[in-house]
């Protein structure tokens, strides 16, 4: 079967699999054994696919000890790693899971059974942020970005979405030039797409303000992209404005998400006016090596 932009969607899903999840993985042993084990990945209802993509760590080898799908691949990229992983995968719906993030697998299949019900295309789990060990700048950010209509309204992205097999059919190939949760969300209207309620997901950010400033310059980099290919804005919606005006416990932490948005925005369009590539900031501060 063949989606309206062109995607190769299978016919029919294997009765032994409610669903599928594609986890892009690059040099990610630190946490892929924490990410499979909290997926409750041993019950065996979920097709699980981790790509290994141009991995010089033991993140396939640690994948495999799981039971779970290892697809290898020397090429970099993460939209190359999700185009693989959906030429794998087989069952709907399916699940996009960031190796990093902490996701309970009771939360993921209430997920995905939204999913089946209809008529959302497109779900994930609330966000939370456990700033507990990030620096007082980076707890700041976070902050104030946790309280904009951004995140509480419906987000999908920011590393777990789920797509419903109608909702997959919307486009082909991830793309490569923007980043995926971005151009997702793009894809769903507020009513087509749904934050779980009762479910969440776990990020750990950054511990230090220069490693927040990288990968926030890389998410900008990738919105400006989309922008630019789309015509579309980006501007801050105006309840943003109201919702932080009505929270003076945010007021001290505002200038600090000024300023890292301002200088964020000043390097990637720097970057993208430059017809330079921004690379793949890595952040390793938050990633602690779990015991196997």
């Amino acid at each position: 079967m063949t989606g309206c932009y062109g995607a190769r969607v299978t016919s029919a899903s294997p009765p032994a699999f409610t669903g599928s999840v594609v986890i892009p993985a690059h040099d990610e042993g630190p946490v892929i054994d924490r990410c499979l084990r909290l997926l409750d990945v041993s019950r065996g209802d979920l097709e699980v696919v981790v790509v290994a993509n141009a991995c010089t760590d033991d993140t396939a080898e640690r994948a495999r000890a799981h039971g779970v799908v290892v697809v290898e691949t020397a090429t970099p990229g993460k939209a190359h790693a999700l185009d693989l992983g959906d030429e794998r995968a087989t069952a709907f719906p399916r699940a996009y899971v960031d190796a990093d993030v902490s996701l309970a697998g009771d939360d993921l299949r209430r997920v995905l059974d939204v999913l089946r019900a209809g008529p959302a295309q497109a779900a994930a789990p609330a966000l939370h942020v456990d700033t507990s060990r990030s620096s007082w700048p980076v707890r700041a950010y976070y902050a104030v970005w946790t309280a904009l209509p951004y995140v509480t309204d419906d987000l999908v992205g920011s590393g777990v979405y789920a797509l419903s097999r109608r909702g997959r059919e919307r486009f082909g190939r991830f793309p490569a030039a923007t980043g995926d949760d971005t151009f997702v969300r793009s894809l769903f209207r507020p009513g087509e797409r749904v934050s779980v309620p009762g479910t969440r997901f776990t990020v750990h950010p950054p511990r230090t303000l220069a490693a927040l400033l990288a990968i926030k310059t890389r998410a900008r980099f990738s919105v400006a992209e989309h922008a630019a290919a789309t015509g579309s804005g980006s501007a801050a919606p105006a309840s943003a404005g109201r919702r932080l005006l009505a929270r003076p416990d945010l007021w001290p932490a505002v200038p600090v998400y000024a300023a890292v948005g301002l200088v964020t925005r000043l390097r990637a369009r720097h970057r993208l006016a430059s017809g330079a590539d921004v690379a793949w900031d890595r952040d390793t501060t938050s990633r602690v090596p779990a015991a196997r």
